[in-house]
C-alpha cells in the first residue's frame, strides 16, 4: 500500500493506492466519518463500471452499515453538463440525502468532476469520497478538489469546466486492479498526465515512462502502482502549496503549473473532426507548450524531440489529425478559464523537470505553438 498526503490544514486527506482497495471502501469510509446507523451514501458511478467495480464498492459500503442510493452517469464530455448536474441533484432530493450523507464517486474524471460538484452544491456542501477507476483520474482528476461541468460556448463548442467549485474530498481510494479492464487508449490518456507531472517536477519519471509504457498499456498493475504513487505525489505537493490556484507567476509552486499543456488542449478537445479524448488533447498541448518554451529560450530542440519520443512510446498523438486554422485556435484559447483581466497565461517548460507561468503571451508565440502541432 502507498499513501500520499494532500496537506491542506484542516482539509488534509490521503490518496491511498492499493490493489483490491475497492472492496475495502466501506470500512475505510467508516474510518473517515463519524459513523452512526442511518448515515447514507449517494454513490454516483460511471455506467460502464456500474455492474462491475461500482458493485464491489457498493457491496462494501452496505456491508459497513451505510444506507445506499445508487446513480449512474454516462461518462461523456457532453454529459458533463448543467442538465446532468441538475438530474443528480433531483436524485439526491428523491433519496433524502441529508447533511450527514456522503457522495462517493466511482469512475473517471468526468464522473468525479460531476459528482464532486453535486457534493459541493447539495445542501451547500456534503462530504465526498473519490474511488477513481481510470489512470487519468487516479493520478490527476481525483486529487485537488476541482469540480465542475462544461458549458456551451457561442460557437457551439463546449467550454471546459467553466462552472464549478473547489470541494476537497475526504480521501481518494485508488485500486490499480481496476485498470486491467481499461482499453489501451484510456490507459494512454492517463499516461499523458503522468508525462505532464514529469515535466513539472519529476523528470526521471518522464524518462522512465518510455521504457515502461508498453507494460502499462498491457495493464501491468505493478508498474501502474508505482507510477500512480509518483505522479499523484507531484500533484499533491502542488495542491498543498496552492489549493485554490491563487499563487501567481514567480511566487513558488503555483497550482496553475498543473495547467501545462491544458490551455492548448482545451481549445481542441471538443473539436468534432479531431475526435480527441482529454489525454490525447493534453499530449498535443504539451508539444505546443514545449515549442513555446523553445522560442522563449527555456527549452532546447533536443528536449522537444525527447518529449515527442516519450509521448509516442505512450501511444499518444503529437500532431493534429486535421490542419485547423491556427488563428481560430488562438481565439478559442481566449475562452480558457485561466484568463484574468482579459490576459491569458500559459505554462511553459523551464528546463528539465521545471515549469513557469508566462503571462500575456504574444499572439505570434501562440501561433508558433500551434504550427508545431500541425495547425495551418
Amino acid at each position: 500500500m502507498s499513501t500520499i498526503d494532500v496537506r491542506l490544514a484542516d482539509r488534509s486527506y490521503q490518496v491511498v493506492v492499493e490493489p483490491g482497495l475497492r472492496s475495502q471502501c466501506g470500512e475505510r469510509l467508516r474510518q473517515l466519518v463519524d459513523f452512526r446507523p442511518g448515515r447514507s451514501v449517494l454513490l454516483i458511478a460511471d455506467e460502464s463500471v456500474a455492474e462491475t467495480f461500482a458493485e464491489d464498492v457498493a457491496a462494501s459500503i452496505e456491508a459497513a452499515g451505510f444506507g445506499l442510493a445508487f446513480g449512474t452517469v454516462e461518462a461523456d464530455e457532453t454529459n458533463k453538463s448543467l442538465p446532468a448536474f441538475s438530474a443528480l441533484l433531483e436524485a439526491a432530493a428523491r433519496e433524502h440525502i441529508d447533511r450527514s450523507s456522503v457522495v462517493v464517486a466511482v469512475g473517471g474524471g468526468i464522473v468525479g468532476d460531476l459528482a464532486g460538484f453535486v457534493a459541493a452544491s447539495w445542501l451547500r456542501g456534503i462530504p465526498l469520497l473519490h474511488v477513481p477507476t481510470t489512470l487519468l483520474a487516479m493520478v490527476d482528476a481525483s486529487i485537488g478538489g476541482k469540480t465542475g461541468v462544461n458549458l456551451p460556448l457561442p460557437d457551439n463548442t463546449l467550454g471546459k469546466n467553466l462552472v464549478g467549485a473547489f470541494w476537497q474530498p475526504l480521501g481518494v481510494l485508488a485500486d490499480p486492479e481496476v485498470l486491467s479492464s481499461l482499453p489501451r487508449r484510456e490507459l494512454a490518456c492517463g499516461l499523458a498526465e503522468c508525462v505532464k507531472h514529469g515535466m513539472i517536477s519529476d523528470w526521471s519519471m518522464l524518462e522512465q515512462l518510455a521504457g515502461i509504457a508498453p507494460a502499462i498499456l498491457e495493464a501491468g498493475v505493478p508498474e501502474c502502482t508505482e507510477l500512480i504513487r509518483r505522479s499523484a505525489a507531484v500533484k499533491a505537493a502542488i495542491v498543498g502549496h496552492d489549493e485554490r490556484e491563487e499563487t501567481g507567476a514567480g511566487q513558488g509552486a503555483a497550482r496553475a503549473w498543473l495547467n501545462l499543456g491544458h490551455t492548448f488542449a482545451h481549445a481542441i478537445e471538443n473539436v468534432p473532426e479531431l475526435g480527441l479524448k482529454h489525454g490525447e488533447a493534453v499530449a498535443i498541448g504539451l508539444v505546443a507548450a514545449g515549442a513555446c518554451a523553445r522560442s522563449l529560450g527555456s527549452w532546447t530542440q533536443s528536449e522537444c524531440d525527447h518529449l515527442r519520443e516519450v509521448l509516442l512510446a505512450c501511444e499518444l498523438p503529437v500532431r493534429l489529425s486535421s490542419k485547423l486554422p491556427a488563428e481560430d485556435l488562438v481565439e478559442r484559447m481566449g475562452w480558457d478559464k485561466k484568463v484574468r483581466d482579459g490576459t491569458l497565461t500559459i505554462v511553459v517548460p523551464d528546463g528539465r523537470g521545471s515549469v513557469r507561468l508566462h503571462e500575456g503571451p504574444e499572439r505570434g508565440l501562440l501561433l508558433e505553438g500551434w504550427a508545431e502541432v500541425g495547425a495551418s
